[in-house]
């Protein structure tokens, strides 16, 4: 009986200890996962090609080419429309938006820069820098979610000193990679969830990378990225992300 307390004792002490891991120890483990810090950090440009989906509209084309640490142009297409958004600088840049009236090249406000220098988080992934953000992270442990395991992370924004959207991230407990991200945010004045789902992970130049992407609100599929290629460190000139 002694011994069959002892053991009972030592799986609880086990299961406490798996528990118990640090957030920087997770961090560390989800950048193993990705390939390593050291190969993630050394990514100067990033170049994504593929086709992106908007609801019920047929799938367009899609470019994002980022280059650290300040430009980023995207393109896509939506039911024939061509859309374009980049930034040349932390605070300026410019769009091209025919669903939205805007029919020609047009300056973006900085706040419009913002917004879009959020975007960078498709290649940059979520922890980047989120202390010198304000943001604060915290470990849950492993749990169970949709019958798989997961290290679940939860990101708090802070907008002046108050706490912003906040992020629910779950790494598959054996690969360390990033599956679901889902955030609680304000849409016109209303409380709203976004699930991002990250999958097709495939190894490009020793970093590991998903190559499927689908955001679901209110239980529907909202937006989805397929990519077909994804082009690392390449070199561009800066003026292709000036204002024509």
């Amino acid at each position: 009986m002694i011994r069959k307390l002892v053991y009972i004792s030592s799986i609880f002490l086990v299961a406490f200890a798996m528990n118990a891991q640090t957030v920087d120890e997770v961090l560390e483990m989800y950048y193993d996962g990705l390939g390593g810090k050291e190969k993630f950090e050394s990514i100067k440009s990033w170049h994504m090609i593929g086709n992106s989906q908007l609801g019920q509209n047929p799938p367009g084309e899609f470019q994002f080419i980022y280059v650290a640490p300040n430009k980023m142009k995207i393109m896509t297409v939506i039911d024939t429309f061509e859309i374009v958004q980049a930034i040349n600088s932390d605070t300026t840049g410019w769009h091209q938006i025919p669903p939205r009236g805007i029919m020609t090249p047009t300056p973006m406000t900085e706040q419009e820069v913002s917004q879009l220098k959020g975007q960078r988080a498709l290649v940059l992934g979520p922890f980047q820098n989120y202390k010198e953000k304000g943001a604060e992270l915290t470990y849950k442990g492993v749990v169970k979610r949709d019958s798989s395991e997961y290290k679940k992370l939860v990101l708090q924004t802070k907008i002046d000193s108050t706490d912003g959207p906040r992020s629910d991230i779950y790494l598959n407990n054996e690969t360390n990679l990033i599956e679901i991200i889902e955030t609680q945010t304000l849409s016109g004045g209303a409380p709203v969830t976004f699930i991002n789902k990250l999958s097709n992970y495939k190894d490009v130049d020793g970093l590991m990378v998903p190559f499927a992407y689908a955001t679901y609100v209110g239980g529907r599929k909202y937006t989805s990225l397929e990519l077909e290629a994804i082009i690392l460190n390449k070199q561009y000139e800066p003026s292709i992300f000036d204002m024509p």
